[in-house]
């Protein structure tokens, strides 16, 4: 992997720890740190962050028809940087929450790494799609990692004895990426940045029309919500059946087992299927998803999430390389169809926990039905543009 790869994945990776290591353990994190301990402080402040960030990332959408993205990419960790110094520092509820939530502002710039490090797929001499498939299935395994790392970071954050220190410690990180994208990306030229919306209009990097975004957006926004929309009570459903606290934790983690296990044959079941690989996937998610809802014991809970977990690992390559043929490698198409989406995750907890009052395992039901929606949405025939091999730096730039 080039070094441009290597920084691009780390950003990546840094973005989706930061996002979630804290979220697990805001409540005892509030407590201790301004005895705030009312469930409501912590809702009001998810809602405040997740807003904020919603009207954040188009507006760097925006930017990024000015400026290259790597460039974007390093204002957003030095923000970050300085942010996170300070929301160690806060001296109220009140000012931590304004703080996060000028966090979420910088980080999400941070996004713009996922285009930039597709592009960097795209510049290389292999062919397109599969240079891109591979990019892709890179950023679905760092997903998974993150998700495990962050877990462990919130919570050695929360056994300090002072977690300010722990939350500050971010900025460390911010500085470092900050110094590495500076050294690696720093002095591209703006001709040879791969995520450019001039790139974007020119050879193998072209965005598709309105109506295959949006129905990229669609697809995306339908398989986030039915992910999203099953976690918030399935470890109350799996101890309901029987499974014990500890069993449940295993059945919560058993998706992302099964969807690393299955990501090292998606390359070969691409080049078999092509674009059948879309509704398969989501249609695999699906019935793995309706067989949790149907379970009435902890054995058939595991084979629906072993089944979902299947689903889950090609379905999140397919919809997002399925999204990437449709934006391109720019940011303003990448950032309207990740806005959609973002905005899609806002509705999940809110229909989780309306559908929860009735039933325990009807958010998964509600999932499935929306999952098997995005697989009626992904048989739908639009041309997409494929990419073509682009032109190396090098060869972009005269020396």
């Amino acid at each position: 992997m080039s070094r441009a790869k290597t920084v691009l994945i780390s950003v990546i990776g840094l973005h989706l720890v930061a996002e979630t290591a804290l979220t697990p353990f805001l409540p005892q994190l509030f407590d201790r740190l301004y005895a705030v301990d009312e469930p409501g402080a912590t809702g009001l402040y998810l809602w405040i962050c997740r807003v904020v960030g919603l009207a954040a990332l188009p507006l760097w959408g925006l930017a990024a028809r000015r400026w290259p993205l790597h460039r974007l990419v390093l204002a957003g960790l030095c923000g970050s940087a300085v942010l996170d110094l300070l929301l160690g520092l806060a001296p109220s509820f009140a000012a931590y929450t304004v703080l996060s939530a000028a966090v979420v502002t910088t980080n999400s710039a941070l996004l713009l790494a996922y285009p930039a490090f597709i592009a960097e797929h795209d510049a290389g001499p292999a062919d397109g799609e599969r240079a891109r498939l591979a990019g892709i299935c890179s950023i679905v395994v760092v997903f998974h990692l993150s998700v495990v790392v962050a877990t462990m970071v919130g919570a050695g954050v929360l056994a300090l004895p002072e977690p300010r220190v722990g939350i500050s410690a971010f900025a460390v990180l911010d500085v470092l990426l900050a110094v590495l994208t500076y050294r690696v990306l720093g002095k591209r030229a703006p001709a040879a940045e791969a995520g450019t919306a001039e790139g974007d209009r020119g050879a193998g990097r072209r965005f598709a029309g309105p109506a295959v975004l949006v129905q990229a957006a669609l697809i995306g926004v339908a398989f986030d919500f039915s992910v999203n929309v099953a976690r918030p009570f399935f470890t109350e459903l799996a101890d309901d059946l029987g499974s014990g606290s500890a069993g449940s934790a295993v059945l919560f983690f058993l998706p992302s087992v099964a969807a690393l296990a299955v990501l090292p044959a998606v390359r070969r079941c691409h080049d078999l299927l092509g674009d059948r690989l879309l509704p398969l996937a989501l249609a695999v998610g699906a019935a793995g998803l309706a067989w949790q809802a149907l379970s009435s014991s902890p054995v058939g809970l595991a084979g629906g999430r072993l089944l979902f977990g299947v689903g889950l690992g090609v379905g999140q390559v397919a919809v997002e390389l399925w999204a990437f043929r449709a934006t391109g490698t720019g940011g303003p198409a990448f950032t309207a169809v990740e806005t959609a989406r973002s905005a899609g995750l806002l509705a999940a907890p809110v229909a989780a926990a309306a559908a929860v009052s009735y039933d325990l395992a009807l958010p998964i039901a509600v999932a499935a039905a929306v999952q098997l929606l995005a697989t009626g949405l992904s048989l739908r025939r639009v041309p997409l543009p494929r990419p073509r091999p682009a032109l190396t730096y090098s060869e972009e730039i005269p020396r």
